[in-house]
């Protein structure tokens, strides 16, 4: 069976980092958009060659961000290529970087009034900050944008020298130390949450292919289970054949009637195992969805009929009062002649073998008003736990054990009645109080009742 993994390779958490650097050129754009407004500030205060040198430095290291992220996008490179991805990224990212560090050299050489250097210093911080939400997927992209961007005005600052801009220079430093802690932080955040969903894909994606894989192979355990029918049950027809051939002595007398005993117990155990082996089989096929319909008229009052004459004995012999209520002028349905006698012969048989000596078993057959046609089996038996009533339906389980030692039973009746109902489109419940008998109803839509 396939390994359940939840580990993740770290290149995968590269990979997914350095997606994250691809995902919008918003900040590229961004960092563009403040230096046009932040040269518009500027211009009258600093020499227009040298101002627009600087905003044509910064529209080409936007460009090139720009265009390393749609080449990226374009690409959508595998986990391999992440790092040649990223070293591209990196490169147009510290271009930016570094222009913005230019700026401090505008600081330290001319003399920009205040107003101006406050300007500068609250965009290169509010850069840096953006930086945290944009950058952080890859830590070394974030720092070679965020200390170069920052350095550039704290050194243009300190070489002014006076104690207001050594105070500035002072906070910047503080901030720059602020924005690379809150970098790192939010970096661990970034890997944790690409850890934990990379390892949810991989679990969804092994327990699906786990999961398909045991149905495969309880789809072939169920295929092959089903295909054993003709294997089993031609040597039990030769067993059954045989023993009732020596049990009526076809070709001459036994000599000792106790051989015609054993002859009748061998066809009587040849053909209780046949049935069960019909049993299981019909909830192999059932559930291979290979068991099909051979659909046709029923007449539901002779089914009936014939399936209660069949268990007349077994019903004296435990002295069980079997009654049969079905409307004289028949009731027709359209299905399988087969399984709906198996049906009933499956309930009544049922409740004739926990139903105490001097209990009755009632069989009704009738068309309720909304049209659907309704199979009733209702005994004066030991009844059920409304908790056990579930487990009742489920194959092989025998739910009052000692009750089912005494009357034999192997738990296939009512969970294949289940089974054949539900192909016939309709279902099967059942109504069960311990002491008080047991009611199971089988109901036919009403798209299977014919008029006779």
């Amino acid at each position: 069976m396939t390994e359940i993994r939840t580990t993740v390779r770290d290149s995968q958490i590269r990979a997914e980092r350095v997606r994250m650097l691809y995902r919008s050129p918003v900040p590229a754009i961004a960092n563009l958009a403040v230096g046009a407004l932040l040269s518009v500030v500027a211009w009258g205060h600093v020499p227009p060659l040298a101002l627009v040198g600087w905003l044509l430095a910064m529209t080409l290291a936007t460009g090139i961000r720009v265009g390393v992220w749609r080449a990226g996008v374009a690409a959508a490179f595998r986990d391999v290529d992440a790092p040649r991805w990223e070293l591209r990224m990196v490169m147009s990212v510290t271009a930016a970087g570094l222009v913005w560090a230019s700026s401090g050299l505008a600081i330290a050489g001319l003399d920009l009034p205040i107003h101006l250097e406050g300007v500068l210093a609250i965009s290169v911080g509010g850069m840096l900050a953006g930086a945290i939400f944009s950058l952080t997927a890859s830590t070394t992209t974030f720092r070679l944008y965020v200390i170069p961007a920052a350095l550039g005005p704290i050194v243009g600052f300190l070489a002014i020298g006076d104690r207001q801009h050594l105070s500035v220079a002072a906070m910047g430093v503080v901030y720059l130390l602020v924005v690379l802690f809150w970098g790192r932080d939010a970096s661990r955040a970034i890997d944790s949450g690409i850890r934990l969903r990379l390892e949810n894909q991989a679990l969804v994606t092994d327990l699906a292919a786990a999961h398909e894989e045991l149905e495969a192979a309880e789809r072939l355990k169920r295929e092959s289970f089903a295909n054993l029918g003709h294997e089993l049950r031609t040597p039990l027809n030769a067993i059954i054949g045989f023993a009732q051939t020596l049990e009526t002595e076809l070709w001459g007398p036994l000599g000792s009637p106790r051989y015609r005993e054993y002859a009748s117990a061998i066809a009587d155990s040849g053909q209780h195992l046949y049935l069960l082996i019909q049993g299981i089989l019909d909830l192999s096929r059932h559930d291979a969805g290979m068991l099909e319909l051979d659909e046709g008229s029923v007449n539901l009052t002779d089914a009936v009929r014939v399936c209660s004459a069949m268990l007349l004995g077994s019903a004296k012999a435990g002295g069980v009062a079997l009654t049969v209520e079905a409307p004289d002028s028949g009731l027709w349905v359209r299905g399988d002649a087969t399984k709906l006698r198996q049906i009933v012969i499956n309930l009544a048989a049922n409740a004739i073998r926990f139903t105490p000596s001097g209990g009755r078993v009632e069989v009704l057959v009738r068309r309720s008003d909304g049209g659907d046609t309704e199979i009733r089996v209702r005994d004066t038996g030991i009844g059920l736990e409304p908790e056990d009533i579930p487990r009742a339906l489920e194959p092989f389980v025998q739910v009052s054990r000692d009750r089912t030692r005494e009357s034999g039973g192997a738990g296939l009746g009512l969970p294949l009645s289940k089974r054949l109902a539900e192909l016939h489109g309709g279902r099967l419940e059942i109504a069960s109080r311990p002491g008080a008998g047991t009611t199971v109803t089988v109901t036919l839509p009403a798209a299977r009742a014919l008029r006779g």
